[in-house]
């Protein structure tokens, strides 16, 4: 692996104003399911850190095979990251205060303390982005261009950071 700094800047850069990813994990039936969660944060080691139940389906999904799929859009759609890795799950009361804030009690009514509470970090394996023109107008051109040249139209410059 290279020096993951540079892919870090990159992801953070990338991510920035985009608060809630799409977490893939697979079901018990094998099917693949997502859902909306709040990523917690992207901790200096590179791995991504979201809060969430014990008793959930996701952390029996992970437990099962952890192997994870984390998407982010961006508003505008001119960002689109894909981080696939490796998910573990941790109880830790001591981590769970140090990253606690008082909206949170919505979800963990017992505050940092809940015993149903969960850390689930994504350790990266490989980040797939896309930066696509943020202009609705050069977005079209190129579709244009495209059509008219029979070349297949470009989505933006998509890059490959393999962390393995």
């Amino acid at each position: 692996m290279d020096d993951p700094t540079p892919a870090l800047a990159e992801l953070r850069r990338l991510i920035d104003g985009i608060p809630v990813a799409m977490v893939t994990t697979r079901s018990d039936d094998h099917r693949l399911g997502s859902r909306p969660m709040l990523l917690e944060r992207v901790e200096p080691d590179g791995s991504l850190t979201f809060l969430t139940h014990l008793s959930s389906d996701k952390v029996r999904e992970i437990a099962r095979d952890p192997q994870v799929n984390v998407a982010f859009v961006s508003d505008e759609g001119d960002r689109y990251v894909s981080v696939s890795g490796v998910a573990s799950v941790t109880h830790d009361s001591a981590r769970m205060k140090t990253l606690w804030r008082p909206t949170y009690r919505a979800w963990f009514p017992a505050g940092p303390d809940d015993p149903d509470s969960a850390i689930v970090s994504v350790r990266i394996e490989v980040i797939d982005s896309w930066d696509v023109p943020t202009s609705r107008l050069v977005r079209v051109w190129c579709a244009v261009k495209a059509l008219a040249t029979g070349q297949v139209v470009e989505a933006g410059e998509h890059h490959t950071r393999d962390f393995r």
